[in-house]
């Protein structure tokens, strides 16, 4: 009997470290996918003249800023000595840039400027998925765009 339980107990904290490095590869996985959406949403606000009809002064560096801390993130998710308190931290910076660049598209009422996001935020919502969730929930409903 004592056999099958360390025998189970051992299943059970397999299955469960298991668990975590998959959660981890899919955090990496939706990380990599924003770290790439926002460099191309960046490098367009900067290489596009027509990008200025919705660039508000500050509106290219914020999103700038954002591909910068999903780099950040990136590294950190992918680091295997980060733990979840380190990852956690970093995410919420993250979020924060996010949220500032995701203002400043809505600020700007422009169709264009939200449909070159969208791509962005679709990973962004990945990644929010993958750590569980947004704190106090600012966006929850607003931020799930249409799937092209």
């Amino acid at each position: 009997m004592n056999n099958r339980i360390i025998i189970l107990t051992t299943i059970g904290l397999g299955v469960a470290l298991c668990g975590c490095v998959s959660s981890r590869g899919n955090l990496t996985s939706s990380a990599d996918r924003l770290e790439r959406n926002a460099d191309l949403f960046a490098d367009h606000l900067r290489d596009e003249p027509v990008a200025a009809d919705y660039a508000p002064a500050g509106y290219a560096h914020d999103a700038r800023a954002l591909a910068e801390q999903a780099h950040e993130f990136r590294r950190v998710a992918r680091d295997s000595r980060a733990d979840d308190h380190d990852v956690k931290i970093s995410f919420e910076q993250l979020s924060r840039r996010y949220h500032d660049l995701r203002d400043d598209v809505d600020r700007s009422q422009s169709y264009q400027a939200q449909a070159d996001l969208r791509p962005v935020t679709n990973a962004y919502l990945d990644v929010e998925r993958e750590m569980g969730g947004y704190p106090g929930r600012r966006y929850a409903e607003r931020d799930v765009p249409p799937r092209d």
